[in-house]
């Protein structure tokens, strides 16, 4: 995610976002990255994005840098434009992997200024438009796949995905340490709640005999906050590899 400085608008008109998304495509092709997903607000955007060869930090700088430069140009304006580094987090599952696209699609529907179909400025159009559409990527393809093997059925259940809401909550654009404190909270609550309740400590609930006890209590966590594996370790204590297979019964 990446957004606005002051969450200032970043995009002024159509000729912005259409700037910004050219840049987006021709440096994840560069870098060798895929992208999976977009949605481009004012003030902000959300990308899905597998890393290639120089890591996501390479793609997100020379994309920064190209569409700052463009703007401060056309808007006669010097300064920064995006709000510190960009914000990110790992993808781990399959269903996570979904449940992001999803999310990253539905924003502008949640945010009350247009409907997923007919917004233009995300992936989301040319998921449904197919191969030969505008701004299609082989990745779309990969992700459709994961909905069928069959285009009209993997299309509907697509479809169909997207018209669900299941309040996931991923990747969000409030204030960054707001948020980081309100998990980290809200993650000792529940963990100190389900050591107590279960009558075992730290160290003990990731034993073989308490496997039930550590599959619902990440499960919930990962509901809940739709945090990465690496993130929820950090914040748990619990080792990541733990976590990982935790995750796995789920995927």
């Amino acid at each position: 995610m990446l957004r606005g400085n002051e969450r200032r608008d970043i995009f002024l008109d159509d000729a912005d976002k259409l700037t910004f998304i050219d840049f987006l495509y021709a440096k994840k092709s560069d870098e060798g990255c895929l992208l999976y997903a977009y949605c481009l607000m004012d003030n902000h955007v959300h990308l899905v994005v597998k890393e290639g060869r120089n890591g996501i930090a390479k793609l997100m700088k020379r994309i920064g840098t190209s569409y700052v430069k463009y703007f401060n140009q056309k808007y006669q304006r010097v300064g920064h434009l995006f709000q510190d580094r960009y914000k990110s987090e790992n993808i781990e599952t399959d269903s996570y992997f979904v449940t992001v696209i999803r999310y990253v699609h539905q924003n502008p529907e949640k945010a009350g200024i247009d409907r997923i179909e007919s917004y233009k400025w995300s992936s989301f159009q040319a998921y449904l438009n197919g191969p030969g559409a505008t701004r299609y990527l082989p990745e779309m393809t990969e992700v459709l796949g994961m909905f069928g093997q069959e285009t009209e059925i993997a299309l509907n259940r697509f479809r169909q995905f997207h018209a669900e809401y299941d309040g996931e909550k991923c990747l969000d654009i409030r204030n960054c340490s707001e948020m980081d404190e309100e998990i980290e909270a809200y993650v000792q609550r529940l963990l100190n709640d389900i050591l107590q309740s279960n009558g075992v400590t730290l160290k003990d609930i990731a034993k073989k005999e308490n496997t039930r006890i550590l599959k619902a209590f990440i499960l919930k966590l990962r509901n809940d906050t739709g945090l990465s594996g690496r993130k929820l370790s950090q914040l748990t204590g619990i080792n990541r590899e733990t976590i990982r297979r935790a995750l796995l019964t789920f995927s």
